[in-house]
């Protein structure tokens, strides 16, 4: 029996796994002991992984629309007719009615050589699903210390001697980090969790900070004038590397702790301990999707003024981490956006450099980010989807069905025949993760190669081979199906990761982080254009609606959009109950178990009523990976990275009453 190493298809965590191969056929899975982050460790998905590449549902041969059916066709047949229809849309509308979008699951290899056919193209709409879950930490992340993405590595945790926790419930969505979290606390680090539900993770914290959903900028910047107020700030690091700080100091003046327990419904004497507790060194400051889907750019950027005043930045066992729900969300988000290009900015200089490497000029009109595309304009005719399933994960499920049935070509790479596929004009049958090889860069920064484990299907292809045989019919050279040669090129261009190797890639027990293997970064300064940190001025603003507020969220046992779970034996179809606080039910006349019609501005679903304290008075709690929870689920969009705002939907929930 053969043993192979590859990388786990779920969350950012990045898992090594070991599976051991027989005949072309994968007989067990384990973990790997060497891997620098899960160290031998694996949660209950990992451990069936393997399951879902033997489902017998999966797409086989490339599917054409006729009519209301799908018709079997052949490679030739679909490159050709596909590229043939790309082309005439380019002609007749123009190259920026051209879209190209894609899932975090894909690898470094297939995010850019997918961004890179849609730029020969001529259009610049590119993104991934970073767009929906992580853009707002990227962005914020990027203005205030210089690269979106998290500044301490999760090995650093059990060094903290703080950590708080914001929006994010480890124990459901990265399992494996709860060793750390365990070890942590065994030497005394104390956990804080800032979150509007009890959480598994809330449960372990030595301190719970249970906010009011959409008030964490309040909190955040009265902290921050707290600190201020009482002279223990850190201020050789503020002096020696920040900027903006005194107009800092004098902006958040006006946010007090009393008018903080009224908006965000924590007492005042709990805030004052948080704010003596962070102050310590040193303090891990991490968030996930409670933060960004809420409260959005400008959430973490107030959140992330915390760190910088307390200058818990740049030392051993302090920094920004952010949990990234997907194997390779933070390497999609780095390489595939809409306004700026893989080597940075979209000026003439790269664009100059770009054309020697490509071989064409890229446009530098900015595109259509997802959100945009389907909630903002009506300019995309043309959709190319890898790997991705917006029909069910995208909210407003109705809208976003109407936008992709209206489309003159939409093409669907995905190995199943998803909610999205399902309205597709061709479906490409694309290789799972574990038939083929590719890198990816989980949530602390760390790349490492996905090893090919068994062969697709016989008629499945890889990404690559399919966007290479797309820009050939289209006209485009330079493109390549060997993951080795993308991964080549894509050095030479994306800067961040100039100076990664194969072989420590390849290496699972290596420190494969970039920019230069940095387990914290900015130690000696910020990668910003100055050097230093910045301060940012974020204003509260009250997010207006009348209602309960709908919280969303993870749990252990599913994954997003649920279509690597559902087939596994054992499992199927998630259904999920509406968690409701018993003040709120007693209003609403529902008990324990009632079937409930939940009904926001956008849709409407019946659900099963879970009356349950976890979630505080006003608000109520459904797991993402419910099919109906989409259709409740409204489509505004933050401001800044346009990330819709999942986690505070305004509801009124009634009793459904039989006759």
């Amino acid at each position: 029996m053969e043993s192979i190493k590859t990388i786990c298809p779920f969350c950012g965590v990045g898992c090594g796994l070991v599976f051991h191969v027989q005949n072309d056929f994968i007989v067990r899975v384990t973990p790997d002991e060497s891997h620098l982050v899960n160290r031998g460790h694996l949660c209950g998905k990992g451990a069936i992984s393997a399951e879902v590449i033997y489902t017998w549902d999966r797409i086989l041969y490339p599917l054409k629309r006729v009519k209301d059916t799908f018709i079997r066709t052949n490679w030739d047949i679909v490159i050709k007719e596909i590229s043939k229809k790309i082309l005439e849309i380019r002609d007749k509308y123009g190259p920026e009615t051209i879209a190209f979008y894609g899932g975090c699951q894909n690898t470094l290899e297939e995010v850019y050589s997918f961004m890179k056919l849609a730029r020969a193209l001529g259009t610049n709409n590119v993104d991934s699903c970073a767009r929906v879950c992580h853009e707002a930490s990227a962005e914020a992340l990027k203005e205030t210390v210089g690269i979106g993405a998290s500044s301490v590595a999760v090995s650093e945790i059990s060094k903290a001697r703080n950590i708080v926790i914001a929006g994010e419930s480890i124990t459901d969505s990265h399992p494996v980090l709860s060793q750390y979290l365990i070890e942590a606390k065994n030497k005394g680090t104390k956990i804080i969790v800032i979150d509007p539900r009890r959480t598994g993770t809330a449960k372990m914290a030595d301190m719970f900070l249970q906010i009011k959903s959409g008030t964490d900028i309040y909190l955040f910047n009265s902290v921050a004038n707290y600190i201020i107020s009482k002279n223990i700030y850190d201020k050789e690091f503020v002096q020696n590397g920040t900027d903006y700080f005194e107009n800092f100091a004098k902006f958040v003046k006006d946010y007090t702790l009393e008018e903080a327990e009224k908006i965000t419904g924590i007492r005042k004497s709990d805030i004052i301990r948080f704010a003596e507790t962070i102050v310590e060194k040193p303090t891990i400051f991490s968030w996930g999707l409670g933060l960004t889907q809420t409260a959005g750019t400008n959430g973490v950027k107030a959140y992330i003024n915390l760190a910088l005043l307390t200058g818990n930045v740049g030392i051993e066992g302090g920094g920004l981490l952010v949990y990234r729900g997907q194997a390779n969300v933070q390497g999609a988000g780095d390489i595939m956006k809409p306004d700026v290009f893989p080597n940075g900015p979209m000026n003439e200089e790269n664009v100059k450099e770009l054309e020697r490497i490509w071989g064409f000029r890229p446009s530098t009109n900015k595109g259509l980010s997802i959100t945009e595309a389907f909630f903002e304009s009506d300019k995309v005719k043309a959709l190319v989807l890898m790997n991705f399933n917006p029909a069910f994960s995208l909210p407003n499920r109705n809208k976003v069905k109407r936008f992709l049935q209206s489309l003159d070509l939409l093409v669907v790479i995905d190995p199943f025949l998803t909610e999205t596929a399902k309205l597709a004009h061709y479906v490409l049958p694309s290789a799972l993760w574990a038939e083929k090889e590719g890198s990816v860069a989980n949530l602390d920064r760390t790349i490492k190669w996905r090893f090919k484990v068994v062969n697709p299907p016989a008629e499945v292809r890889t990404e690559l081979w399919i966007i290479k045989e797309l820009a050939e019919a289209l006209g485009f050279s330079g493109f390549y199906d060997d993951p080795k040669l993308v991964f080549k090129e894509m050095k030479e261009v994306v800067k961040l990761y100039s100076n990664m190797t194969l072989d420590e890639i390849m290496d699972y027990s290596s420190n494969s982080r970039y920019p230069n293997h940095e387990i914290s970064l900015y130690k000696d300064r910020f990668l910003t254009n100055n050097g230093r940190a910045k301060f940012s001025l974020v204003p509260y603003k009250e997010i207006g609606g009348e209602g309960l507020i709908l919280i969303t969220g993870r749990v252990v046992t599913r994954y997003n959009t649920d279509e690597l779970i559902k087939r596994i034996p054992g499992y199927s179809s998630f259904s999920s109950e509406i968690l409701i606080n018993p003040n709120d039910a007693v209003k609403l006349e529902v008990k324990d178990g009632d079937l409930v019609k939940v009904t926001s501005k956008c849709g409407s679903a019946i659900f099963k009523a879970r009356i349950s304290s976890d979630v505080r008075e006003g608000s109520t709690f459904l797991y993402m990976h419910d099919p109906y929870t989409n259709y409740v689920v409204c489509d505004d969009l933050d401001e800044i990275s346009k990330t819709p705002r999942y986690k505070i939907t305004f509801i009124k929930i009634e009793k459904v009453k039989f006759a």
